[in-house]
């Protein structure tokens, strides 16, 4: 098969960088009463974990109602995903990103679009990948049973729920904190405007 364009060979990285990421990694699923499991697994339909103590064993599913999350290890860092409840979204946890700890808690929903790449040839069947179209982020504090979601306009949603913090305000009429470094803007919030 010639490539006569470089952008299919660029969608054909992607599609197997793609592939490789949907293997098992190696990871420490957390259960509600503490207690944890080391093995591999993955995360798949935005919400269920398949985990597998070694890699000779069948996956088996697990969703929010036992397992509280998973951690992905084998990164620069670890990467972890609890299962949390939001506010007008009830009926079933959903599995989010940890991306800062503190007084409050950041996660992130990664929205992501699957798209199929076409073959050429007869004997190679159309590849699979992802693009990345949005985050969510929602934030909890300690005494919180809930998480928050952040949406609307920026100032306004953050005023709604770090309104009481000052120095974060006058960071956004500054435009240091924005959608782009929520990250800064709750590390901020936990490090000066928490008791």
């Amino acid at each position: 098969m010639i490539l006569k364009s470089p952008v299919i060979l660029i969608l054909i990285i992607i599609s197997v960088s793609k592939i490789s990421f949907c293997q098992d990694q190696e990871a420490t699923l957390h259960f509600y009463d503490g207690s944890s499991i080391e093995g591999y697994g993955y995360i798949f339909q935005r919400y269920k974990i398949k985990f597998r103590a070694s890699l000779e064993d069948e996956p088996d599913v697990w969703e929010g109602l036992v397992v509280s999350g998973i951690t992905f290890h084998g990164f620069e860092y670890d990467i972890r995903f609890d299962y949390q409840y939001a506010k007008n979204h009830e009926r079933y946890p959903l599995l989010l990103e940890v991306l800062t700890e503190g007084e409050v808690t950041l996660y992130a929903n990664v929205i992501k679009d699957i798209f199929f790449i076409p073959s050429f040839d007869d004997k190679i069947p159309g590849l699979g990948s992802s693009l990345i179209t949005g985050v969510k982020y929602y934030v909890k504090r300690e005494n919180e049973e809930l998480a928050t979601k952040l949406k609307g306009r920026f100032k306004k949603c953050i005023i709604a729920y770090f309104g009481e913090c000052s120095g974060l305000i006058k960071g956004i009429d500054n435009h240091e904190f924005r959608w782009a470094t929520m990250i800064d803007l709750v590390n901020y919030y936990n490090d000066f405007c928490v008791d």
